[in-house]
């Protein structure tokens, strides 16, 4: 009988093909954290930056989904609130870090690049080099007044009055906002500062100490209630899936082009929202992996009921269609100097 044609010669080649096919298909399977590629974390502590005092969106946020990452991982998140700046302090420590993927922040990407773009104090970071692993959420803005208002702000505008708006700062997404609609409209209005977080900023509003006050949708919703303060205008491209019977900017006013101009500036930071991002330099096969967790987590319908319940919504968005670094440089120097005049000194 010819070799070929040998039974117990055919039986061992079968079987070592199976087993080499059965080692083929497990290679092409996806590795699961945990596996070589996730070594790194497995065990380790885990420093997850929070840059505002406990029990605001943020921290929220943050505690929300440290229970997730450890899940996927095996490693011990702790929640670290670091305040001091808007964000500043901790995303200042963030870029010193290790780049060894084991220090992360919820940051307000919106206020980080504003404030680098207006080259504010203590900045020591540059938001074009930190690593990103993924944006929890991008919410719309709105602008709310005092009740005695009028109901739109076509209106408002168009009784001549001086509106005044309450900020905490001229950079933390209050203050910038309401600069930059101000522009962009042509409003006859006065940007008040030193209010001490949102809250404060809104009860102003609330009280009649301000008139108005540009915030995210989920605390204008809240500080809407019970006719306390008007929604007068949605500040975004697209109308709100919570109050989608308040129009945009874009619908309300017949937008010039400068107008049109200041608001699609500052919307496209929006886009960057609430992101988590990493230290600088982190290297690529570890912020692949990283890249791949947040992905899995903030995608995950168990995760996003979860916030839901809580009004803390989550709806992923890429890294690499965060486009930071575009954001940072596209500006022309003269652009670039009125943005920091607007932003800063107008309105004052």
């Amino acid at each position: 009988m010819a070799r070929s044609e040998d039974p117990v010669h055919f039986a061992r080649n079968a079987s070592l093909t199976a087993g080499l096919l059965a080692g083929m298909a497990l290679a092409l399977q996806p590795a699961p954290v945990g596996a070589a590629e996730g070594d790194f974390l497995k065990g380790e502590t885990v420093h997850f930056l929070v840059g505002y005092s406990p029990g605001g969106g943020y921290d929220t946020y943050a505690r929300m989904l440290a229970p997730h990452f450890e899940k996927r991982t095996g490693a011990t998140v702790v929640v670290e609130n670091r305040p001091g700046g808007g964000g500043t302090t901790a995303l200042n420590q963030l870029f010193r870090a290790k780049p060894d993927g084991l220090t992360m922040q919820m940051l307000n990407g919106e206020s980080a690049i504003i404030a680098q773009l207006t080259k504010q104090p203590g900045v020591a970071y540059d938001m074009g080099k930190v690593s990103l692993y993924g944006r929890v959420l991008e919410e719309p803005h709105f602008m709310i007044v005092n009740p005695k208002f009028p109901d739109s702000l076509r209106e408002l505008i168009a009784s001549g009055k001086k509106i005044k708006f309450s900020a905490g700062s001229r950079t933390d997404n209050l203050g910038d906002y309401a600069a930059v609609t101000c522009e962009a409209l042509k409003i006859n209005c006065q940007i008040i500062t030193g209010y001490k977080g949102s809250k404060e900023a809104g009860l102003a509003v609330m009280n009649g100490e301000a008139d108005a006050l540009t915030i995210s949708e989920t605390s204008a919703i809240n500080y809407s209630k019970g006719g306390r303060t008007k929604i007068v205008v949605t500040i975004a491209r697209k109308r709100s899936a919570e109050r989608p019977d308040i129009p945009t900017v874009y619908e309300m006013f017949q937008l010039s082009p400068e107008g049109k101009w200041w608001f699609d500036f500052r919307l496209g930071i929006k886009a960057i929202g609430r992101v988590v991002v990493g230290t600088p330099g982190i290297p690529q096969d570890r912020l692949q992996t990283l890249q791949r967790v947040w992905r899995e987590i903030l995608t995950d319908p168990a995760v996003i009921a979860e916030g839901a319940k809580t009004k803390h919504d989550v709806e992923y968005e890429a890294p690499d269609k965060l486009n930071v670094r575009d954001l940072l440089e596209r500006l022309p120097a003269d652009k670039l100097r009125e943005v920091n005049e607007v932003i800063l000194k107008k309105f004052s």
